[in-house]
């Protein structure tokens, strides 16, 4: 073993990269690529590069939108060229990011060409192209034994009806493997034309797959005879890949991607941005489209000294329990103990509660194993569950959000117990909607809103200035966040059980289902 990492050592200052970033999923971006947009200072992404993986990029990174589209083009090639080099010149350590790879019907060879005119050291890192991926995705093997021996990459974006053309469509009619054909759904006709001009059989299978690999995709089937029209009578429109081949009849056998239970599916999460991810990653494994519309921030208390002040009353014996009601309030307090000098030592002798399984994780994290968790996550419960743990009433500490309600001190202070809550963070509004975001809501473009706390639904209704639509299915974490729906006006078509990010993801997949 050495100890260099399996992503590779960091991007370098002065270095252009360019990096594939695969079809769209981004659990296809290899570990290299992401060593890189992780440490990088500038990344310039395309239109098809994977979205999510952007995440991975620095809070500081300069992050450039060069994406061309037919009808917009924010920067021409040489320019994107010319911005690659002076970026490196300035000593910025820069990913060129792209869809697919970057050596496969894309321009990472002209880029790579300008670097090297002007001097500028860069490295090429290959991505999954959407010629293999998008087919395998649709449950198409691009070879398969007594089928196709070969496969051919072709680009669609010719005229074949030009002499000029550099498609030689007589070698691809006498070709025995599978035909893959990028950029060519809006000339598809003629390419089928050409295609059985040049020898190839009408009844030959056809496949086009829309948006390869990611929550939209579409999988078209029909032949060369019709490929055409049903590419009409579907819509189906680029970016998309054309499979043509005997390979294409073992999709009925093969296909999976598609069949996951929320494929297609568009799921709004409103949670802070930390906190998105993780119900995302749970919403995308089964097939949904994660739309992550944050709107509330997590910021520190209004009086750390006091919060300080709070937990260094621990080591001296001031609590009994140290009850925790969210992996928030877990982050905060532990920043607090670090801003200390000190660790989990602090809390020997001391009960430790935590609301739900995520709460508990968080704890575990940080090397502390809660003595009590209750099967139902909730603050009520969480209370009812220390009171049947067996011990006596004792002095709580509860570091806790701003606008944190008051059931669980009710409960123990009822049964004697003393509790001193100390604001551990706020929540703050997020001052608007992603762009686009407030408009797929009121249109249709949201299928499911996956509420986790009482403080998003308040936020994201006065965002919207009233209830969702009510064609829009609704999922909560818990009772508490069902309840604050109710007063608001907004439906709940399903509630987690149990009351975490697993729990409310199926709870996504019951509102869904309830749709009919």
């Amino acid at each position: 073993m050495t100890g260099i990492p399996f992503g590779g050592p960091p991007a370098a200052p002065g270095t252009v990269y360019l990096v594939g970033g695969g079809p769209g999923d981004p659990g296809l971006v290899g570990l290299r690529a992401a060593q890189l947009l992780s440490t990088a200072t500038v990344v310039a992404h395309d239109r098809l590069s994977p979205r999510e993986a952007l995440r991975l990029c620095r809070d500081d990174a300069e992050v450039i939108d060069v994406g061309k589209q037919p009808d917009r083009h924010p920067l021409s090639q040489d320019q994107i060229n010319e911005l690659l080099v002076a970026r490196a010149a300035a000593g910025e350590a820069v990913v060129r990011f792209k869809g697919g790879d970057p050596f496969v019907l894309a321009r990472g060879s002209e880029e790579g060409q300008a670097c090297l005119a002007a001097g500028a050291p860069f490295e090429v890192v290959p991505g999954i192209t959407s010629g293999i991926a998008a087919p395998a995705y649709a449950g198409i093997p691009v070879t398969h034994r007594g089928l196709a021996p070969a496969f051919a990459v072709v680009t669609g974006h010719e005229d074949p009806t030009k002499p000029d053309t550099q498609v030689d469509y007589e070698a691809l009619g006498r070709f025995s493997g599978t035909l893959l054909l990028y950029m060519g759904v809006g000339r598809l006709a003629e390419i089928a034309a050409a295609l059985v001009a040049a020898g190839r059989a009408p009844s030959t299978p056809v496949a086009l797959v829309q948006e390869g690999t990611t929550p939209r995709q579409r999988t078209v089937t029909g032949t060369l005879a019709d490929i055409a029209q049903r590419r009409d009578e579907t819509g189906l429109t680029n970016p998309a890949m054309i499979v043509v081949g005997e390979v294409v009849g073992l999709r009925d056998e093969l296909q999976w991607f598609e069949n996951r239970p929320l494929h297609g599916v568009s799921v709004l999460v409103p949670r802070t941005r930390s906190q998105a991810g993780e119900l995302s990653d749970r919403l995308w494994a089964m097939g949904a489209e994660p739309v992550e519309a944050p709107t509330i921030a997590i910021e520190p208390a209004s009086d750390p000294a006091a919060f300080r002040t709070a937990i260094a009353a621990l080591a001296d014996g001031a609590y009994d329990w140290a009850v925790f009601t969210s992996a928030n309030a877990v982050t905060q307090t532990w920043a607090q103990v670090e801003a200390l000098g000190l660790d989990a030592r602090l809390f020997a002798g001391v009960g430790i509660a935590a609301v739900g399984t995520s709460t508990a994780a968080a704890l575990r994290g940080h090397g502390l194993s809660p003595d009590v968790v209750p099967e139902r996550q909730t603050a009520r419960d969480l209370g009812a569950a220390l009171l049947a743990h067996g011990t006596q009433p004792g002095r709580v500490l509860l570091p806790r959000a701003d606008l944190a309600t008051p059931a669980l001190t009710a409960t123990l202070e009822e049964a004697g117990w003393t509790t001193v809550e100390v604001e551990a963070y706020r929540t703050v509004a997020a001052p608007a909607l992603p762009a686009g975001v407030a408009e797929r809501i009121t249109t249709g473009g949201i299928d499911v809103l996956a509420f986790a706390s009482s403080s998003t639904v308040r936020n994201l209704v006065a965002l919207l200035g009233g209830p969702p639509p009510a064609s829009v299915q609704v999922a909560s974490i818990g009772p508490v966040t069902t309840q604050t729906c109710v007063e608001l006006g907004v439906r709940v078509d399903a509630e987690a059980d149990p009351c975490d990010v697993e729990g409310l993801a199926r709870a996504v997949q019951e509102a869904w289902v309830s749709r009919g």
